[in-house]
């Protein structure tokens, strides 16, 4: 049997063509997968206070429905305190979540006093609850490239 040119050029191109919709279905089957992650605000503790700024500890509870290890590599979030904006936050620690778990991770969050000082005042002077929310994306890396999880969460405290 004579292999042609246009055979060869009409194998390669089918080899391309499944490749490229077998990425495409694992592509989409992995970010469907990957939605399902779940990301609470657990806590918010005052770690210290200065003259010009404090910083808190922000607790969050992440939880893997799935039943495949996902690995959590950056999480960008932005806090509010009765629904005033505080500012943005970032965790860089990888996290490992294996399957069907709840892991807990922690972030430094240091925020000025001029515009959210005036935002806690009442809470903090009454003895209110503060009500906290997070607003963020978790970041999942794939062998296709970095999955992108919103999520948002509140508490009150």
């Amino acid at each position: 049997m004579i292999v042609t040119k246009k055979t060869w050029v009409a194998l390669v191109i089918l080899v391309i063509a499944v490749s490229g919709v077998g990425i495409y279905v694992f592509s989409s089957l992995q970010q469907q997968t990957m939605e399902n992650l779940q990301v609470l605000i657990l806590d918010v503790q005052v770690q210290s206070v200065g003259l010009t700024t404090a910083k808190l500890n922000i607790k969050l509870n992440a939880y893997n429905p799935n039943m495949i290890t996902i690995t959590v590599d950056r999480v960008i979030y932005s806090l509010y305190g009765n629904n005033i904006s505080l500012g943005n936050g970032m965790i860089t620690e990888k996290v490992n979540l294996p399957p069907r778990t709840v892991s807990n991770i922690s972030s430094i969050f240091e925020f000025s006093y001029s515009g959210a000082i005036q935002a806690l005042w009442h809470s903090i002077i009454s003895g209110e609850k503060i009500e906290w929310k997070v607003n963020g994306t978790a970041y999942v890396d794939t062998p296709l490239g970095a999955l992108k999880i919103p999520f948002s969460s509140n508490i009150s405290k």
